[in-house]
């Protein structure tokens, strides 16, 4: 209803421009919706789409014009689209062509292949797009044996739109049947077609489906050869010019019977393994929390390679229910393109960069390492990965690939040209790469190309496309993420460093006690923790550091003045810190060459703790109240004399020379028989055996120094 002031400012204008402005006003916008049917249709999917399609309807108005439905169908090579029920798919077709329906135009885009009884909903469209890999056919192949029931549905189904002839649905159908393409526009079955043929009304003739099989045909036999779908369109972007609506009208929502639950997260600066801890960590949770579309925005010139790939890994690993977008409305250099290709769509502003030169440059096997692992996640990127290699390799080249007949394009290395299901179909054309240059491309040449899906400068521009709210919040950090924020940094890690050091040196000096060595314990458990947060240690810095520390006890404890595992133990020790503060071993890129700075402050930390306990023990310890009960003082000149007094007692110097043999080990220390005497006896250097001949060299007080016999 037009408001009293609408009524009133339309007084002082002409009649017939008035009625021009109210029509303008009156004309609705046209809009399209996306609506993703899950494969197979089993279970309650067909509900879930009639109760999306009727939440659409109930938002329109009386005078709206009908919006564009496209209804996504995507089948894969493994048979995805098999198993769909009868019955739950004739009812989305029923619902398709009901009369409530009619308020919608309906597209089915195809993509893949779409096989078993999820072909009746395509039929149920008004108009068939499908993607150049696309396949449609084998309807029956789920079932043993076809039903009078079947037949009449598809007959009913496909004869109701007429997109496709229900001779055709039925050649899909039943493999009983013979179908034949009579005088280029008719389709009938075997017995009709010797029929005509009798009657001689046969000009030119085809026999399309040969009884025995099930028509399966590609999206080119339709579009080229029968004629009979309206367009062929590699992604949404070309679909959207076809059905003549502005991509930005085409409403992302991909599940209208529920309600979506988005939140934003930000890759702003260089991706480090602190960045995708903290960025992974808060997008678990919000997926616990019921997020299921993020929208992530990328702003980087990239950074370390690992925390790059752990990013992909975790964003391929989310569940299917999530559904992920990439915007870049700047750049996404170098390896920061990787985030984005493993999002579900990308979405880019016409003069950002994707690709080229940033902050990280791969060795020559870091390249080679790097296509195979794109080479390997691609199928579940689901993209091509000879375009995301080139942005980070300037020796990859890609040449643009055409397959002649047909106006589809490709853009492939020779590597993975060769690994397509029929290479032989696709014609090299020129390299779109420049030498020793990584591939960059603009916002416009990334969507030209199919590599981005969707134009975007703004979140605002994908809260409307998507149906989002205007806002969408970052999720805040709850206390257990700012902690572990905390214990992350760097500065935070040195400090338990420092002050374990301290700690256990300080134990060693004082054995017993317990509480220096409960705080090493805790400060090098911290360590440890904050570095595995920041994901720059893993198991094998744990058994380092473990191991060196158990090695280093081993030879004050049990194994004194040996030397080896002492040495070996500290080198263990070292090692799995400087290890745990770098992802890599020995740096080869400038990027890892700006991390050794803070590899060299570890091992500054470390001495500094030494020189530091070292003082403590000997300055500060012995002053201290209550610790200085910890440890033993050195006797006083006093007490010295007192000792070389008692030891004097018995006098042992008459047995240097003598031999005997030992009577237990000496590891060192042990009793020994020395002529008719037993004695206490320590060996001078190496472990002795019990039994072995034993010469005494040294007396000191009321022991004898003694050395192996055979030295």
């Amino acid at each position: 209803m037009m408001s009293p002031s609408a009524v009133l400012s339309q007084q002082d204008v002409p009649a017939a421009e008035a009625e021009n402005q109210a029509n303008q006003a009156a004309a609705p916008k046209l809009t399209g919706v996306r609506l993703k049917i899950p494969l197979p249709i089993s279970g309650t999917v067909d509900t879930d789409v009639k109760k999306s399609l009727q939440k659409l309807l109930s938002r329109l108005a009386d005078k709206d014009e009908r919006p564009i439905v496209i209804l996504e169908i995507e089948g894969d090579p493994d048979g995805k689209s098999r198993g769909s029920e009868f019955e739950r798919s004739l009812a989305i077709a029923r619902f398709l062509t009901s009369k409530e329906a009619t308020r919608l135009k309906t597209v089915a885009y195809l993509k893949g292949p779409i096989e078993g009884h999820a072909a009746l909903v395509p039929l149920a469209c008004e108009q068939i797009v499908m993607h150049p890999e696309a396949q449609l056919g084998n309807a029956g192949i789920d079932e043993a044996s076809i039903s009078t029931t079947m037949r009449h549905a598809y007959e009913e189904i496909a004869g109701f739109r007429n997109v496709l002839p229900p001779q055709l649905a039925l050649g899909m159908l039943d493999p009983g049947l013979e179908i034949y393409h009579v005088n280029d526009r008719r389709f009938v079955s075997g017995e009709e077609y010797a029929k005509l043929k009798d009657e001689g009304q046969v000009a030119t003739s085809e026999k399309l489906v040969p009884r025995g099989q099930m028509a399966l045909f590609t999206a080119n036999q339709l579009r080229q050869d029968l004629q009979l779908i309206s367009h062929v369109s590699e992604n949404y972007r070309q679909l959207a010019a076809m059905l003549e609506i502005p991509e930005n009208q085409i409403t992302q929502d991909l599940g209208l019977n529920r309600d979506w639950k988005a939140a934003r997260f930000v890759m702003d600066g260089e991706i480090s393994n602190r960045m995708v801890q903290r960025t992974s960590l808060s997008m678990q949770d919000a997926v616990t929390g019921g997020v299921n579309f993020m929208l992530i925005e990328l702003k980087s010139q990239g950074g370390d390679p690992v925390a790059c790939e752990n990013m992909v890994n975790f964003l391929l690993g989310l569940p299917d229910s999530v559904h992920t977008v990439a915007l870049i409305t700047e750049e996404a250099s170098s390896n920061a393109s990787l985030i984005a290709m493993a999002c579900d769509e990308i979405a880019i502003a016409p003069n950002a960069n994707l690709g080229g030169e940033g902050s990280y440059h791969y060795t020559q096997q870091g390249r080679v390492d790097l296509e195979n692992y794109l080479s390997k996640i691609s199928v579940e990127a689901k993209r091509s990965w000879s375009i995301w290699g080139a942005m980070n390799d300037p020796e990859l080249k890609v040449f643009r690939y055409e397959r002649p007949g047909t106006t589809l394009t490709k853009y492939l290395s020779e590597r993975e040209a060769t690994e397509l299901a029929d290479p032989q179909e696709w014609k090299q054309g020129p390299e779109i790469t420049q030498p020793d240059a990584a591939l960059q491309l603009t916002g416009t040449q990334a969507l030209d190309w199919g590599v981005a899906d969707a134009g975007a400068a703004s979140v605002s521009d994908i809260t409307r496309r998507y149906g989002l709210p205007d806002e969408l919040e970052i999720p805040k950090q709850n206390w257990a993420h700012q902690f572990v924020e905390i214990l992350a940094k760097p500065s935070l890690a040195m400090f338990c460093l420092f002050i374990g050091v301290i700690a256990l040196i300080s134990e060693f000096k004082a054995p017993g006690v317990g509480i220096p060595g409960f705080v090493a314990v805790m400060c090098f458990g911290l360590f440890f923790w904050s570095r595995f947060l920041n994901g720059t240690a893993g198991w094998l810095e744990a058994m380092l550091i473990v191991g060196g520390l158990f090695f280093i006890i081993l030879e004050i404890l049990v194994l004194p003045g040996f030397g080896i595992f002492g040495l070996g133990g500290g080198a263990m020790f070292i090692t799995g810190i400087v290890l745990a503060m770098q992802t890599f071993i020995w740096p080869t890129t400038d990027y890892e060459l700006d991390q050794v700075p803070y590899s060299l402050a570890t091992i500054l930390v470390l001495f500094s703790g030494m020189i530091a306990a070292a003082f403590f023990a000997k300055h500060v310890l012995p002053r201290t109240p209550f610790l200085n009960q910890t440890m033993l003082n050195a006797p006083d000149d006093e007490a010295q004399e007192e000792i070389r007094r008692r030891e004097t007692i018995v006098d042992l110097t008459h047995l240097v020379g003598s031999a005997g043999h030992a009577l237990t080990p000496l590891r060192p220390s042990g009793k020994a028989k020395i002529g008719h005497e037993i004695v206490s006896v320590t060996s001078d250097g190496d472990m002795i055996e019990q039994g072995e001949k034993v010469v005494v060299v040294q007396v000191r007080g009321n022991y004898a120094i003694v050395r192996s016999e055979s030295q």
